[in-house]
C-alpha cells in the first residue's frame, strides 16, 4: 500500500509538473530565434557604420581646422620684429661719411673712438685733418661691424622660440607660416652676411684709399719741399 501511495503520489506530481508546464508554455509567446539574429546582425552592421561616417566626420572638421585656422605670423618671437634686428647697418649716404671719417664717429662707433684715440691735432693741417678722418673711419667701422654682429646674435638667440613654436604647432597651416617665418629670418641674416662682406670690402678700400692719401701727402710734402728750396736758392742768388 505504501508503495501504491508513494507511486500514486509521484504521478500526481509528474502530472501536476506537466500540466503547469504547458499552462505556462501557452501563455508565453513564440519567438523566431532566425530573425532575431537577422535584426541583431543588422544593427550591428549600422551601429558599426554609424561610427565610421563619425570617424570620417571628426577626421574631415581636424583637416578642415588644419588647412584654414589662421595663424598671425606678426605675433611669433616678436623680438625678432625690431628694425634694428631686420637691418642693423646704417643707410648708404650716412655709411659713405662715416667710413671715409668725414663724419665724426657715433653710436658704438663713439665708444671705440674714445678708448682708441689718444691725441687730437689742432694745427687745421691737411696731414691733421687726414688723421682726425682716419681716426674716425676706423672707430666708425668698428662700430657698424660690432652693431652687425649684435643683431645677428640677437636674432640667434630668439630663433628657438620659433623652433619651440613649430614642435608645438597643431595644424598644417601653423607649421607653413613659422616655417616660412624661419625661412624670411634665414633671409634677413643672409641679407647681413652679404652686408658684412661689403662692409669688410668697404674698409679693405677705405685703408688702401688711406696708404694712398699718405703717399700722396708725401709727395705733396716734397713737392712743396722742393719748391720752397728751389724759391729759397733763386732768392739767395738774386741777393
Amino acid at each position: 500500500m505504501r508503495r501504491i501511495r508513494r507511486a500514486s503520489l509521484t504521478l500526481v506530481l509528474i502530472f501536476s509538473t506537466v500540466w503547469s508546464a504547458n499552462r505556462a508554455s501557452a501563455q508565453m509567446a513564440v519567438i523566431d530565434h532566425s530573425n532575431l539574429a537577422e535584426a541583431t546582425l543588422a544593427a550591428s552592421r549600422a551601429l558599426s557604420e554609424l561610427q565610421q561616417l563619425t570617424a570620417q566626420y571628426n577626421q574631415l572638421v581636424m583637416t578642415y581646422q588644419m588647412l584654414t585656422n589662421p595663424v598671425d605670423v606678426a605675433s611669433m618671437a616678436t623680438g625678432l620684429n625690431v628694425s634694428a634686428l631686420q637691418n642693423p647697418l646704417p643707410a648708404v649716404p650716412a655709411l659713405g661719411g662715416l667710413i671715409s671719417g668725414q663724419t665724426a664717429a657715433t653710436g658704438l662707433g663713439a665708444t671705440f673712438y674714445n678708448q682708441n684715440h689718444i691725441y687730437t691735432p689742432t694745427d687745421s693741417s691737411a696731414a691733421s685733418t687726414q688723421l682726425i678722418a682716419n681716426a674716425n673711419s676706423i672707430a666708425s667701422i668698428q662700430g657698424v661691424a660690432t652693431t652687425n654682429l649684435q643683431a645677428i646674435q640677437q636674432r640667434m638667440a630668439l630663433l628657438p622660440a620659433l623652433e619651440a613654436a613649430l614642435t608645438g604647432a597643431n595644424s598644417i597651416t601653423e607649421v607653413n607660416a613659422i616655417n616660412g617665418r624661419i625661412g624670411l629670418e634665414a633671409n634677413y641674416v643672409q641679407a647681413q652676411q652679404a652686408q658684412a662682406q661689403n662692409l669688410t670690402l668697404l674698409a679693405s678700400q677705405q685703408e688702401a684709399s688711406q696708404r694712398q692719401q699718405e703717399k700722396e701727402q708725401f709727395v705733396q710734402d716734397m713737392t712743396n719741399g722742393q719748391a720752397e728750396m728751389q724759391a729759397a736758392a733763386t732768392a739767395n742768388g738774386a741777393q
